[in-house]
């Protein structure tokens, strides 16, 4: 946790300033990251633009004289001059994955080999990649970005596409979908728990009332009980791979579902064995699951938070707010107004 001098360290292009040499004089930061936004935001403002140009790279840490970390990698997308400074809009690095159209055909391969291949092309670095499934068939149109279908396919898993603090890309399961990926749910309560201890919190992670939280809110709501029942249109698992093409006469014994409550039916070509139908639905199902119910959350700057990562809040009055969960969107404020204040939500999903 930031402590009371917080401080800064900006790049963007041949531009470099810290808190101890201000160039440009840069005076407000907000940082914006979530799971279900395509691209990490970043907005600066300046005193001058400093010869900053778009499409230049940016990085910003923030943290205070014990140290800083990486909030933000990405580039700068729009310089807005004024009388009396520059506001830089920046973007992450999932604007490459955005952009790219290609027409790519996959055959059995795991989804993480597919979202690997494309992030090659996209010239991104990897992050944590779990395969997930093996795909019999799987095919990419130019009609569309990579980043759109790929997000179709970790919806389908229960996975999130996202990129971290460094700019690495990331497809995999968070809270309770993490026991729906090849990793498990050991290695991402691990993740976690690594990065509770990097602030101090200890555990899990628990942030305290009368301790971290200057504000607290949430929005609690039933949960979406549904029976997800996912069906292909072949048989393949019955006749075998090679009769793939064929359409079959009885839905239902290629059909398979998860959850429980009103049935929700998703047909999916993609579902091409009862196995794949029962893990689509299990992907689906996770993420209705994820959309429940969120408390959001202010403290004193916490650089060190990242999304899918496992927190929770304790202490507080309201029994409504202290409750587990998954960080699912991340705002950093740093000013002169602000101080340094970390804004985060989290998902109060069941954990497993």
């Amino acid at each position: 946790m930031a402590g009371l001098n917080p401080r800064f360290a900006f790049t963007a292009g041949s531009l470099s300033a810290d808190s101890s040499a201000p160039v440009a004089a840069p005076s407000r930061f907000v940082v914006e990251r979530s799971l279900d936004v395509p691209l990490d935001g970043l907005r600066v403002l300046l005193a001058e633009s400093g010869g900053v140009a778009v499409g230049d790279p940016v990085t910003l840490d923030l943290g205070d004289e014990d140290g800083l970390e990486r909030v933000f990698t990405g580039s700068v997308a729009e310089l807005r001059p004024r009388l009396g400074g520059c506001q830089l809009v920046c973007v992450g690095t999932l604007l490459s994955l955005v952009e790219l159209r290609v027409a790519s055909f996959y055959q059995q391969q795991s989804a993480g080999d597919v979202v690997r291949d494309l992030i090659g092309q996209a010239a991104l670095e990897a992050g944590q990649i779990e395969d997930g499934v093996t795909l019999a068939r799987y095919a990419f149109e130019r009609r569309q970005g990579a980043h759109t279908q790929l997000r179709r396919l970790a919806e389908r898993l229960g996975f999130s596409l996202f990129s971290d603090r460094e700019g690495k890309v990331n497809f995999r399961g968070v809270g309770a979908a993490a026991s729906l990926g090849s990793g498990g749910v050991g290695g991402a309560l691990g993740a976690a728990a690594g990065a509770a201890g990097a602030l101090g919190l200890g555990g899990a992670g628990s942030l305290a009332y009368g301790k971290h939280l200057l504000a607290a809110e949430a929005m609690l709501q039933p949960a979406l009980a549904r029976q997800v029942t996912v069906g292909g249109e072949s048989p393949m698992s019955g006749q075998g791979e090679d009769k793939s093409f064929w359409l079959t006469a009885t839905d239902s014994a290629y059909e398979d579902s998860a959850g429980s409550g009103d049935e929700w039916l998703i047909t999916d070509p993609a579902a091409r064995t009862k196995d794949m139908a029962g893990r689509f639905a299990a992907g689906y199902a996770a993420g209705f699951a994820r959309r429940a119910a969120a408390i959001r959350l202010s403290v004193l700057g916490m650089p060190a938070l990242e999304l899918g990562d496992a927190m929770s809040a304790s202490d507080a009055p309201e029994a409504g707010l202290n409750a587990s969960g998954t960080i699912t969107a991340l705002r950093h404020r740093f000013g002169e107004r602000d101080g340094f204040v970390t804004e985060l939500t989290l998902a109060t999903e069941p954990q497993p």
